[in-house]
């Protein structure tokens, strides 16, 4: 069975504040949410989700479609886009609730907010190891694709080189069939020619 990767999760490195902050995004894309997230600021871990009613409400102020928003929120999250810009901050209310925030820059300089997603303390702290985890996973599943297309290659390459040996022979074939008969056909003629200065010369003695 050929190896998939899946494009569902991605993990992305955000630096705020001069800190790393690390976020693991699992796409859903369905009626409810956009997307959960899981971020880990090297303290505590957080959890949220972006669901689809709140994505509307943040869409509304960026005036694009629904298209745009969602490939847009993917590139931002990606954390590999300059024009992006992104902020963390615990709520002073409620040290157990944080909000992640993006913020689209356009070519005039000007900043708009793009989206936002509140996430909340989780209890049990989970470790920052369960991303190494799941990058040496994705890894290993890469490896398997890279092998798969390798050997794909490979029947290529050698499907490749069957088909030109058998050109090529369909070539000589080709060449000495047209020498051949060029020869018949110039032996054809010689041999009509002197039909023909046969019949001359014994036109002329009669």
């Amino acid at each position: 069975m050929e190896p998939k990767i899946s494009s569902k999760t991605s993990i992305s490195k955000f630096i705020i504040k001069g800190e790393n902050i690390y976020v693991r995004l699992l796409w859903e894309d369905n009626e409810n949410e956009l997307f959960r997230i899981k971020i880990f600021d090297g303290n505590n871990s957080w959890s949220g989700r972006f669901s689809t009613e709140f994505s509307e409400s943040c869409r509304s102020l960026v005036d694009e479609t629904e298209d745009q928003y969602k490939n847009n929120v993917r590139r931002g999250l990606s954390g590999t886009q300059k024009e992006f810009t992104y902020d963390f901050f615990v709520l002073p209310e409620d040290e157990s609730t944080a909000r992640f925030t993006w913020k689209k820059v356009f070519d005039d300089s000007t900043v708009m907010a793009h989206g936002s997603v509140p996430v909340h303390k989780d209890d049990a702290k989970e470790s920052k190891d369960t991303l190494i985890d799941f990058l040496l996973y994705e890894n290993s599943e890469l490896r398997e694709v890279i092998e798969a297309n390798q050997k794909k290659n490979e029947a290529l390459s050698e499907n490749l080189d069957k088909c030109k040996r058998e050109l090529e022979e369909f070539v000589n074939m080709k060449t000495s069939l047209e020498t051949s008969l060029y020869g018949k056909f110039i032996q054809l003629l010689n041999e009509k020619k002197r039909r023909i200065l046969l019949l001359e010369e014994n036109i002329q003695n009669f």
